[in-house]
């Protein structure tokens, strides 16, 4: 079965600050919600960069960092829901862009949830089919492309990014020891993007009207993921016959400090288990659960042999849990 060779990230130049915000929308509501959610800073992309370049940049990381050649890629599967293109998929141009020219490349969007599921599909692959050895994963995400400027609900929340992860067949030994996916679209028309497609497609009208941009359309629940991550962590880490106290690290979808806290008392585990970027990135969607392997493997707080789980969740409502050894 797959294991993690190596991880890469990417984050744009322009910084939005907490301060750039305050002096934006006021400082008496957001430095309350920053407190609680834990978001210190977002980088934006420049006009010229899209989802896609970032992809790029993040996947040459991690190739450098496991010394390989593009060419040795069998698979590539970019995650995210601000594609560069609606057709054709964003990791044609990656592919293309890096010179994998020996890889299958496609993407997957089940929004925030995304990265996860790419890695249960890309780690099946590699278990299940002697074609492929080695596969590339990528998060990305470039939502300051879909931001209303003066939207104090969505602007605040969003930063852009991208983590990759490459993953090389390890016939000796089991590294990916259970995952569980799971969604309730009943979520659907929540938060979204709901022009550009091929149900609006972007007319004057549909720009003038703004649902070219991300919005928040109904409120979630306020402990969603609070109450939906523990299940799906115990039920997924059942399948691997382990037990909470059992993983080493935990990395959850970066929306919300304050629910990973919960998240972890409820474990009975000190959020020293656990890794948050939204102090440095604030939320990059899609690319969040990479970046922050990376950073935590950065940092030393995940070594080989240790066990990790990542769950993720996202708009729509998708979840995805993957408990693997690093």
């Amino acid at each position: 079965m797959p294991k993690i060779v190596s991880t890469g990230i990417r984050v744009p130049e322009k910084l939005v600050s907490n301060e750039d915000l305050y002096a934006r929308f006021g400082r008496e509501t957001l430095e309350s919600v920053f407190a609680r959610i834990g978001h210190g800073a977002r980088y934006h992309s420049a006009p010229e960069e899209s989802s896609g370049d970032h992809a790029v940049r993040a996947a040459e990381d991690a190739l450098a960092a496991a010394e390989m050649r593009p060419e040795e890629i069998d698979l590539l599967i970019v995650a995210t829901d601000t594609p560069a293109f609606l057709s054709p998929a964003t990791a044609a141009f990656v592919q293309h862009r890096l010179g994998a020219k020996n890889a299958a490349a496609f993407d997957v969007n089940c929004a925030c949830a995304a990265f996860v599921t790419a890695m249960d599909i890309a780690a099946k692959y590699l278990g299940g089919d002697a074609q492929y050895k080695t596969a590339l994963v990528v998060g990305t995400y470039a939502m300051s492309k879909f931001l209303d400027p003066k939207d104090a609900n969505t602007y605040p929340l969003f930063g852009d990014g991208a983590g990759a992860v490459i993953l090389r067949k390890d016939p000796g030994e089991t590294h990916l020891l259970s995952s569980r996916l799971t969604a309730d679209g009943s979520y659907w028309d929540y938060m979204g993007i709901y022009g550009g497609g091929s149900a609006a497609v972007a007319s004057p009208e549909v720009v003038a009207a703004g649902t070219h941009n991300v919005r928040i359309l109904k409120k979630f629940p306020a402990t969603l993921n609070k109450d939906q991550w523990p299940p799906l962590v115990r039920r997924t880490l059942e399948k691997g016959k382990l037990e909470v106290q059992d993983v080493d690290l935990f990395i959850f979808t970066q929306i919300r400090r304050f629910t990973i806290e919960q998240v972890m008392e409820e474990f009975g585990l000190p959020m020293e288990r656990t890794h948050c970027i939204m102090d440095k990135w604030g939320y990059t969607g899609s690319a969040c659960i990479p970046m922050a392997l990376h950073d935590a493997i950065a940092a030393g707080k995940l070594r080989r042999g240790q066990r990790l789980v990542l769950c993720a969740s996202g708009g729509g409502y998708a979840m995805a849990c993957l408990a693997i050894t690093y």
